[in-house]
């Protein structure tokens, strides 16, 4: 039943036609020659009658009833009457699809001040290649990012800023010219096509029609290297390249100077593809005479990463050995019409698996490999991009059994005038034919509307995949939220150091090509939230954390995590586990997990701990598979008092590599132009205050002072200070890191501070600080022979030239490479060596308290 918008529509053409101005022409521009008055008359009668006369004369596809029946049907069906339209509507549709494009502009554009592509967000970038075409002086190439998918280059050297790329990108410049409200068919052409197509076989009928013009054919098809790419064929016999679906994210950008060559040869072109590569296409063509172009753009998945299906068919299947004659997707010969996989080899073999054992597949069925921009794509809606639009019309059996023969029926979407055109030129070449309600189309699930949005596993995905890990194994991780190392510790404080520290531990660990997850602290209850700390945002931008579980359900990570690391710091001083239970001796963790410490620490040269816990700590540390300490007096603890044999290692911040903490101080926000001598001080004194104020006067540098990050008492910290335009707050574990690595001189009472002197090589005089631990700066210079740079009172330093010497970073630098590959070592030893266990126990260890309480 037509709608009051669609005799609306009818009285328009009308009137169009009458004007003389009945047909547009493609590019908008008005008809060359006008119809005669007559003719205007036919035209108009023909539109009122619901018979359109295409320019060419041509009836369309579907013949709309008479005006006078239509609007009897609308005012006498009263149950299926449509609402009045209002008399704003377009203006009212106008205007939100102005404000739609203004907020999309907002969150694609980063850098309003470049004039290139380079301003677009990574997220948002479609990769159609526009920008690579037009550009008058090659400055763009388009090359892989880190996740395998093709994005646009600016070479800034070539570049003159013309700001052409960024003119007619169709990622920033959102066009929708076509109709909200497209005709839909469920068509399919005879068997011989459909065998040789994926669905339907309405795109090769369209090719034929650009051939029989005399013009030519673009789409998708597989390089001599099976890489996915446009190509452009000028006969029937080539039609076997394009035909298929390739789930691959091809490469358009070669091709669109050529589709424009060819039309201004006044030929026809039938280009297909994806509605970001027909939104490209258009945007390499302004000021082009577009009336001879045909677009085709599929209801498209989203398009998984290039590099990625190159990866896929050089290891599972010997591409890059020879071994592939080809690779199919949608194969009916063997799975019929369906989506499975299909690789035949050159020595005639062949490999099938259904979609859900195929890796390539599984990953990207979900939306986990396909590009970031698919997930919010700009042209997965109505109106359409391209003139027709095609898709499988999965379910049709449900929506009506006579539509399908189970070799394939396609959904077809006519949104144009031009779409109208072509479609009827092959109409009688349909076996079937018929229209079905536009809402029917919605109601399939297709991205005809709306785009698949992506997977909330995905970049855990492309994580794994980065880090070396098979396409199995990415994907089982990602989807289960798995991962190989869990590490537990105190990387949640407020300690700058110690979330360095952190940091480190998990760098290295994910520089062995292993995910990692930061077991986050337990809670009193189920459901508890995160403050909101520096350390707290630090961990939001570089991790993946667990939830918080209470101390009983800590047990569920054995289901997500394969081995445990105790991580650095104090976190064998009683006085902090103690509020953990025994969590830090992985009293949670199952006999089959691998449990390890690395450079764990007591903080102090002695055991707080009482009797009671000492045994239950002692059995639960023989389970460990090995056992690091940062100190060496914690080395004598674990064998004295524990009965366990440990090594000492170097902390993490000197095993792992440098360049993390450059990158990192490379962030900061807050920084201090010219030379200054760092006062780190996390308990002033007034001896402190004076040893900070004379050491700056001697070396004739201005003073940076930063406190702790998270005192008791910070009030009383500034005013021993006495510095409070010194005194820098509010700073982030970059702008720490970078107030080190910066640094002329340091001045610190924190072993931390100490630490990350000698990883900047920066002059420093270390203050012992028995508040602390003092057994952690004694290791510390004696590891690295550089007690002389260290005292024990801050008396020490008033009057003393000595400690004003260069370090010898030669002989620390040659200690530090000894022993980083030593630490390096065990670590990889221990984490790689196979697991072996005694049986399983359910409960291997009894808290001796509650043993005791049941005896009484």
């Amino acid at each position: 039943m037509a709608t009051i918008k669609g005799i609306k529509n009818r009285l328009a053409a009308a009137g169009r036609a009458l004007g003389g101005d009945y047909t547009s022409e493609k590019n908008g521009s008005k008809p060359k020659d006008k119809l005669k008055a007559s003719q205007r008359v036919n035209a108009a009668q023909r539109a009122m009658s619901g018979d359109y006369a295409l320019r060419d004369g041509k009836k369309p596809v579907v013949k709309v009833e008479p005006a006078e029946i239509r609007m009897n049907k609308v005012f006498t069906t009263k149950e299926k009457a449509e609402p009045e339209i209002k008399v704003f509507e377009k203006q009212e549709s106008a205007r939100q699809r102005e404000e739609e494009r203004v907020e999309w502009r907002k969150k694609a554009v980063r850098r309003d001040s470049d004039k290139t592509v380079g301003c677009i967000h990574p997220d948002y970038c479609c990769g159609c290649g526009a920008c690579y075409s037009v550009c008058p002086v090659n400055a763009i190439s388009m090359k892989y990012d880190s996740e395998g998918f093709l994005a646009p280059v600016v070479d800034r050297s070539k570049c003159t800023n013309c700001g052409l790329c960024r003119k007619i990108c169709p990622s920033i410049n959102l066009e929708y010219k076509n109709t909200v409200e497209p005709a839909c068919y469920a068509a399919y052409a005879d068997d011989e096509i459909r065998a040789k197509s994926s669905s339907g076989g309405i795109f090769t009928l369209l090719a034929e029609y650009a051939f029989e013009q005399g013009g030519a054919v673009c789409g998708a098809g597989y390089t001599d290297d099976f890489k996915v790419e446009h190509f452009i064929i000028e006969s029937p016999d080539d039609l076997d390249k394009l035909r298929k679906s390739k789930y691959v994210q091809a490469d358009a950008s070669k091709v669109y100077a050529d589709v424009k060559k060819i039309l201004k040869e006044g030929r026809v072109v039938v280009f297909c593809g994806c509605g970001c590569q027909v939104a490209g296409l258009y945007a390499t063509l302004k000021n082009v005479d577009i009336s001879n172009l045909y677009t085709i753009d599929l209801m498209c998945h989203g398009g998984p990463s290039p590099k990625l299906f190159d990866d896929y068919l050089n290891k599972y299947h010997g591409k890059d050995q020879g071994k592939v004659a080809d690779v199919g997707f949608r194969d009916k010969d063997y799975f019929g019409w369906s989506t499975e996989m299909t690789v035949k080899y050159t020595d005639g073999t062949v490999y099938h698996r259904t979609r859900t054992q195929d890796p390539y597949y599984r990953a990207f069925l979900p939306c986990i490999s396909t590009r970031k921009f698919c997930g919010h794509c700009a042209y997965a809606k109505l109106p359409r991009t391209g003139d027709i639009t095609l898709a499988d019309f999965w379910g049709i059996q449900k929506y009506n059994r006579d539509y399908t023969d189970g070799k394939g029926t396609s959904i077809v979407s006519v949104n144009s005038p031009q779409g109208e055109k072509i479609y009827a030129a092959i109409a009688d070449k349909l076996l079937l034919n018929k229209e079905i309600p536009r809402d029917d189309v919605l109601k399939t699930g297709q991205p005809f509307d709306h785009c698949f949005k992506n997977h909330p596993a995905r970049q855990r995905y492309f994580e794994q995949i980065k880090n070396g890990s098979s396409m199995e194994k990415a994907y089982d991780y990602a989807i289960k939220d798995k991962y190989d190392v869990g590490i537990y510790g105190v990387w949640f404080g407020a300690n700058y150091g110690s979330v360095a520290t952190y940091y480190a531990l998990h760098e290295i660990i994910r520089s062995f090509g292993l995910s990692v997850l930061m077991i986050d602290m337990p809670a009193a209850k189920t459901g508890a939230g995160k403050p909101d700390t520096h350390a707290r945002r630090f961990a939001k931008a570089h991790y993946h954390e667990s939830k918080r579980y209470t101390l009983k359900d800590m047990r569920e990570l054995n289901s997500k995590v394969d081995t445990f690391i105790m991580g650095s710091d104090q976190v064998w001083n009683r006085g902090i586990s103690r509020g953990f239970g025994f969590s830090f001796y992985f009293d949670f963790v199952e006999p089959d997990k691998k449990k390890i410490a690395f450079s764990a620490s007591f903080g102090h040269d002695r055991d707080f701990c009482n009797a009671q816990d000492r045994e239950t700590i002692s059995e639960y540390m023989r389970q460990f598979d090995g056992i690091s300490i940062r100190e060496t007096s914690g080395v004598e603890i674990c064998k004295d008092v524990y009965g366990i044999d440990a090594v000492r290692v170097l902390d993490p911040v000197f095993v792992a590599d440098r360049k993390i903490f450059d990158s990192l101080a490379d962030k900061a926000k807050k920084k201090h132009d010219g030379k200054y001598m760092l006062a780190y001080i996390l308990d002033p004194t007034p001896e402190k205050r004076a040893a900070v104020v004379e050491v700056s006067e001697k070396l004739g540098l201005e003073v940076v002072v930063l406190l702790d990050g998270r005192p008791k008492d910070p009030v009383k910290n500034r005013q021993i200070m006495d510095m409070d335009d010194k005194i820098v707050d509010d700073i982030t574990v970059e702008d720490w890191l970078n107030y080190f690595r910066n640094a002329d001189f340091v001045l610190t009472d924190s072993c931390h501070g100490i630490s990350f002197s000698l990883v900047f090589e920066t002059n420093f005089i270390g203050l012992a600080n028995s508040a602390r631990g003092m057994t952690r700066f004694e290791s510390l210079v004696d590891v690295f022979q550089v007690r002389d740079h260290y005292v024990q009172d801050a008396a020490d330093i008033l009057g003393n030239d000595e400690l004003l010497k260069p370090v010898d970073y030669d002989n620390v630098n040659k200690i530090l490479m000894s022993e980083r590959e030593r630490s390096l070592a065990w670590l990889k030893e221990v984490l790689f060596r196979p697991k072996e266990f005694e049986g399983y126990r359910a409960y291997p260890i009894i808290d001796k308290r509650l043993a005791e309480d049941k005896e009484d």
